[in-house]
């Protein structure tokens, strides 16, 4: 038993740390509320079990509609993950690391928005500190590479017809200037 608590203070204490960065990384797989819904369904499972085990054996209390709803949530929770697994998750390896990296999110969004109200501590915009993309295609579908960034503005330049285009934070206030789009 001690160790588990140690298990989950550690698990506690690094979704904490690691929240930013694997909310960053896993953006365009899974988002916190995604994460938040991995999170409940793994732990719904463990909960499930015990209750299950529990009622089994006589140590537990616990009503059969409980435990039917619990496993209901569980099931829809965890049916949602692999449903991200399949369809979003392009490797092998982030099949395997996703039900890790979504726990560590959604326990650290809780730890970070209880320290947010709490100590005031910020929990991070989301941006990850470039405002402006690699690579931008045009409407002709001519490629842009950015040359530079001066973080107000940036020039962008096509290799192809030579062009070279400058963008201010302004013109990607909802991320991409019009008619254009991410490479």
């Amino acid at each position: 038993m001690p160790f588990l608590i140690i298990a989950a203070v550690a698990f506690m204490i690094l979704g904490f740390c690691a929240y930013n960065p694997l909310r960053r990384k896993y953006a365009g797989t899974i988002g916190v509320g995604g994460s938040y819904l991995v999170l409940l369904g793994i732990m719904l499972l463990a909960s499930s079990v015990g209750q299950i085990i529990g009622t089994v054996t006589g140590e537990s209390n616990v009503s059969a509609l409980e435990i039917i709803l619990g496993v209901i949530v569980m099931i829809l929770c965890l049916g949602y993950m692999v449903y991200v697994m399949l369809t979003r998750c392009q490797t092998v390896k982030q099949r395997i690391l996703l039900p890790f990296a979504a726990c560590l999110i959604g326990c650290g969004f809780c730890w970070r928005l209880l320290a947010a109200i709490v100590a005031h501590v910020p929990m991070e915009s989301g941006k990850d500190g470039t405002a402006f993309p690699a690579i931008l295609y045009d409407p002709e579908e001519n490629q842009f590479r950015l040359l530079s960034d001066s973080g107000d503005h940036a020039d962008y330049y096509c290799e192809k017809t030579g062009r070279q285009v400058q963008f201010y934070t302004s013109d990607l206030s909802d991320g991409l200037p019009n008619g254009w789009r991410r490479g």
